[in-house]
């Protein structure tokens, strides 16, 4: 399969892609900043294409549109791409500036909803696409979430009305909501560090739902680390 991953240069969207490529998929991975986008590139071999685009800026997911649609024809999509907030204030819905909230809409949701619009026309196309929506935990509790919880309730109420939007299309969507991950900026601290998931453990996950039977779909997934979630 043709599998496109918006923010596939770092972090879970990373993960994600080396675990298909390992798992004969091509890969179509997307990020900001060319160096990054490059090297992961590398460093995932010959199946792998990379795009270097912003997911916020409209002309950016237009010319995406258009690559996929003359050069990779796609039978899913990743959405992984996310802004986080500020640390000092990222548990507050009181202290961040208005302006800070508005940007990770932007970034989180409202960027997702853009590209889906612009892609559905091609996913029509293709056999038994997926679109797989990479949420968070903050978007399913109720406390501590801050701007970023508020996105990601968001995000999950776009995810289930896309969900039954599409199925009619048999185009399958989920939601994937992950707790504290182990990434580039979240490390270790120690090989015997438990505290967080690894970001490998999602690119098992949805290369496994890439693998069930069409009728199939994983509408939600919940993943924290077994101590419980990190605030």
């Amino acid at each position: 399969m043709n599998i496109l991953i918006v923010g596939g240069s770092r972090g879970i969207g990373k993960a994600i892609a080396a675990e298909l490529v390992k798992s004969g998929h091509s890969v179509l991975i997307t990020g900001r900043n060319k160096e990054t986008l490059e090297r992961t590139r590398g460093q995932l071999g010959e199946n792998a294409q990379a795009f270097a685009m912003d997911v916020t800026r409209e002309a950016d997911a237009k010319a995406l549109a258009e690559y996929v649609e003359e050069h990779f024809p796609v039978d899913g999509v990743v959405l992984s791409a996310a802004q986080f907030p500020k640390p000092e204030t990222k548990t507050s819905v009181t202290e961040p500036e208005a302006e800070e909230l508005s940007s990770i809409l932007e970034a989180n949701v409202t960027a997702n909803y853009r590209l889906i619009r612009l892609l559905l026309p091609h996913l029509k196309t293709r056999k038994d696409p997926r679109v797989v929506i990479i949420g968070s935990t903050s978007g399913i509790r109720q406390d501590k979430g801050g701007v970023y919880g508020i996105s990601k309730w968001a995000l999950a109420s776009y995810a289930y009305n896309l969900r039954d939007e599409l199925k009619g299309l048999g185009i399958g969507v989920s939601l994937i909501n992950p707790g504290g991950t182990f990434t580039e900026t979240r490390v270790k601290h120690g090989e015997e560090d438990r505290s967080l998931l690894e970001s490998s453990d999602f690119g098992i996950l949805v290369e496994a739902l890439f693998r069930m039977s069409p009728q199939t779909v994983l509408e939600r997934v919940d993943m924290r680390p077994l101590a419980g979630d990190t605030y």
